[in-house]
């Protein structure tokens, strides 16, 4: 009779036991969010209708608040949209891979997008921190910029008057850049419209598998010829930086072909370069693309920074000490940053262990989707989101709104863009360059420009401006 009293007793514990661990465990995943839409794709398809990611985190944010849930595929994602939730994941290094291996048919497996852990750590450090870093972009990039400014200022001028299309030329420049300095090379120089054709196609169709579109036939032979032509390329240039190996100065392809400890294949170069040559020309061309959109939308702000260059410096460019000094110009940038979403989203993990957000516990492995895009649209931080308006980034006006409510290159410190200062000077000279000389206007003031908010965010048609020579 004990001994059943006993019994009893234990089985009566265990499954208060039970009982309390299955609340509890309810309790652990507190995030408001949405229920699959599909047992395989998830919210992918949602994503898809939205018209983009950031497009779909949007809505999504705007029904459950700064922290909310999807489904991509059939692993549950939290995705964050306030500064308060972005401070906690600041120091978080690791990528989902889910979220980014849409891109893995272009940038390849061996991409520094999929490296996480300390691998992850010594790649950063020593193959794109050392190559992009300081003392780089000051001893030699920035005369590269100087010259490919040049020669591109040369051929507006004799085709003054005749429209140009803006979003083509800022990708020339860009992939001229990127070429000279990250590879040594000449070898891309005057093929940038096949190459801008080859990426589009890329591109697309990695847009595509991110809304949870399978690739048919057809799409699947235009994108092996794309990314073929790509290799191809990229082979070339390894090729010709083997032989210079020690005659120019040290760049970023060279650190790669000098660690055979850590880069251990060809292939490995390979994923490497594309990647670094992507990184380096669509962030940065169509950067470009929209500060010269606005600036030719808004005549009254080209002209104040134009009186700004000139109160500046007198000489055909400014020097790169004196880019520290213009201000405005910075502002300018910034606002295009902000106002385009030129990057729409980052994403990270927490590997190993759980971690609270905002109160939340968030289970460890779970994908992070921190909504930049989101946030520079925010109308509580930023009132008249979708007005251009440099002056927000005024000393003065920078006080009210948080540091990270603007990290259009992702959190400093652990993972910000390693280009993110490459970017800046680079976009600083030609925007100064440009304005300082030229006077730029959109060819049809009423043409409606639309965004498509992919990884990075590019107009959906070609704007076609004028460039006339200023006279002063």
């Amino acid at each position: 009779m004990i001994l059943a009293i006993i019994f009893v007793s234990i089985i009566f514990i265990l499954n208060v036991l039970w009982l309390k661990y299955r609340r509890n465990s309810k309790k652990k995943f507190t995030i408001p969010g949405v229920k699959s839409s599909d047992s395989a794709l998830g919210n992918l398809g949602d994503i898809g209708q939205a018209g983009s990611l950031h497009q779909y985190l949007t809505i999504l944010h705007r029904q459950f608040g700064p922290i909310a849930s999807f489904y991509w595929n059939k692993q549950l994602v939290v995705s964050l949209a306030s500064p308060e939730a972005f401070h906690e994941t600041r120091r978080l290094f690791d990528r989902p891979v889910l979220l980014f291996s849409a891109f893995e048919p272009l940038i390849g497996s061996n991409s520094i997008q999929y490296a996480n852990g300390d691998i992850g750590r010594y790649r950063r450090k020593n193959h794109y921190d050392t190559a992009l870093s300081p003392v780089a972009l000051r001893g030699h990039f920035f005369d590269i910029f100087k010259r490919v400014l040049r020669e591109k200022m040369i051929l507006w001028q004799l085709n003054e008057g005749k429209p140009i299309a803006l979003q083509a030329e800022m990708l020339s420049l860009a992939i001229q850049s990127i070429t000279l300095t990250a590879f040594g090379s000449t070898l891309l120089l005057g093929d940038e419209k096949q190459i801008e054709q080859a990426y589009n196609t890329c591109w697309h169709e990695m847009e595509m598998r991110i809304q949870g579109q399978s690739m048919d036939s057809k799409r699947e032979i235009e994108f092996k010829e794309a990314r073929n032509y790509f290799l191809t390329k990229v082979k070339e240039i390894i090729t010709e930086r083997r032989q210079r190996s020690g005659v120019d100065d040290k760049c970023f392809i060279d650190f790669l072909l000098a660690d055979d400890e850590h880069v251990l294949s060809e292939e490995h170069i390979c994923d490497e370069v594309i990647t670094m040559f992507v990184g380096g020309f669509h962030t940065t061309g169509n950067l470009l693309t929209w500060i010269f959109y606005y600036l030719a939308k808004h005549q009254d702000i080209q002209q104040r920074l134009f009186n700004e260059l000139i109160r500046t410096y007198n000489t055909e460019f400014p020097s790169f000490e004196q880019i520290d000094h213009i201000s405005y110009l910075t502002n300018i940038i910034n606002e295009s940053l902000r106002l385009s979403v030129l990057a729409p989203w980052a994403a990270r993990v927490s590997t190993d262990e759980p971690i609270v957000i905002c109160g939340h516990t968030i289970p460890a492995g779970t994908p992070i989707i921190q909504a930049l895009g989101v946030v520079l649209h925010d109308e509580n931080i930023w009132p008249n989101p979708f007005q251009f308006n440099p002056d927000r980034f005024n000393q003065e006006n920078k006080k009210n709104f948080s540091t990270l409510a603007f990290s259009p290159f992702g959190f400093s410190g652990k993972r910000v863009c390693p280009g993110y200062r490459f970017a800046q000077y680079e976009a600083s000279l030609f925007v100064a360059g440009i304005i300082r000389a030229f006077q730029v206007t959109l060819v049809d003031q009423t043409s409606p420009v639309i965004p498509v908010h992919g990884l990075v965010t590019a107009p959906k048609d070609e704007i076609y401006v004028q460039f006339a020579k200023r006279n002063f």
